[in-house]
């Protein structure tokens, strides 16, 4: 077969990842079996070969597989009582650094933004048709103290953090070459915020809007002295509905469902570090707190090589990439990750806006998780490698 043919098969492959998040969160929904850990599995196997195959560092890679194949094996000596939760674990703890080594080397010139603009297209309509026929579920029917739209997806923030990632890069292609339709995407993302804004969507939106505003500044400042007149009624307008759109948004109304939940009733009532768990971090003090008091009271085997996912989801995990990743995998484990991981970035060599979109998934790792060991937000976390390459190339 053709390396065109390939190329090609990997670009539909890639493609239909949305949809298969889609079916996956339905099968999760409904306790079926899963097919999107298998689907990421089988990429991160193709891309383990083609590493090896292609990759012309073959050292680095040979140390770093002895490493983690080394590491596993006592790990799931360790855990061998529930064999298959542990491989998963360790899957999705390494599929981000593994991946970001593909894709860095990973030659296909069908990875660009106009494909990264398709995948959120696909991601906006899958969020969005269901709520406009009544259908979906909302995260109020696991966590009675939230409220926020999920369309058939099953974590909020792993969807929110894919948008978070897609969106500027879409954006950024659309400024500068489909502005006809650019229009209809603002609309479908302040549609989407309304739906599914959590405090990290909203607080990287504004992120990402203070990077485009800047990045475009002079453009903007000329556009603004030559047009001001007629510009001055939208951005009115614009600033109107943003204050009718912020108290019916659903920022808001979880924020409110939270403080009645807790029964917080005046600002003072905020001022303790259990409301603010509570509210702000969502109990993930609580649950660091409770993991931590486990491990500190492990083996000195489960302090080197980890308490094990099994044994982490009987406490409830934390919900913040790097605890999950440390308290599950051990000192040994973790010192392994950190160090696949800071080569897979060291090679990755990002700029600009691939670079700020990574750093600010990076930041949202260390307050909200569901980025670092997420392979449906991850995937695309990686590929900021390859579209970067073909942008620059």
């Amino acid at each position: 077969m053709k390396k065109k043919d390939l190329s090609y098969i990997m670009y539909i492959f890639l493609l239909l990842f949305p949809f298969i998040d889609f079916v996956t969160g339905i099968a999760t929904w409904e306790g079926w079996l899963s097919i999107g850990l298998l689907v990421k599995g089988l990429l991160l196997v193709y891309a383990v070969f083609y590493l090896f195959k292609h990759e012309y560092k073959r050292k680095p890679l040979w140390v770093l597989f002895f490493l983690i194949l080394g590491y596993s094996i006592v790990y799931l000596s360790i855990h061998s009582e529930a064999f298959f939760t542990e491989v998963s674990n360790l899957i999705k703890i390494f599929y981000l650094p593994i991946l970001i080594l593909f894709f860095t080397y990973y030659k296909n010139p069908y990875l660009n933004k106009k494909f990264m603009t398709w995948l959120l297209l696909f991601y906006l309509l899958l969020y969005l048709v269901p709520y406009v026929f009544g259908l979906g579920h909302n995260i109020s029917e696991v966590y009675p103290n939230k409220e926020l739209y999920l369309s058939y997806f099953y974590i909020g923030n792993e969807l929110a953090n894919v948008f978070i990632i897609l969106i500027p890069i879409a954006f950024s292609y659309l400024i500068m070459n489909k502005k006809s339709i650019l229009l209809l995407f603002v609309f479908l993302v302040l549609f989407m915020l309304l739906l599914l804004g959590t405090k990290a969507m909203y607080l990287s939106m504004v992120f990402i809007l203070v990077y485009f505003l800047w990045h475009y500044r002079k453009k903007i400042g000329t556009f603004l002295k030559s047009h001001f007149k007629k510009v001055l009624i939208p951005i009115v307008v614009l600033l109107l509905a943003i204050g009718f759109y912020l108290p019916r948004s659903s920022l808001v109304q979880n924020i409110k469902t939270t403080l009645e939940y807790y029964e917080i009733e005046t600002l003072t009532d905020m001022f303790s570090l259990e409301r603010i768990d509570q509210v702000i971090y969502s109990n993930r003090l609580t649950f660091l707190h409770n993991v931590h008091q486990v491990y500190m009271d492990s083996s000195l085997s489960s302090k080197f090589f980890g308490l094990g996912r099994v044994q982490i989801e009987q406490i409830k995990d934390v919900e913040i990439d790097i605890f999950d990743i440390f308290y599950s995998i051990g000192i040994v484990g973790t010192l392994v990750y950190l160090g696949t991981f800071w080569y897979a970035i060291y090679s990755m060599k990002l700029k600009g806006l691939y670079l700020f979109v990574f750093c600010l998934l990076i930041l949202i790792s260390c307050f909200s998780g569901h980025v670092l060991i997420s392979p449906m937000v991850s995937t695309y976390l990686a590929l900021l490698a390859s579209v970067s390459k073909n942008e620059n190339s």
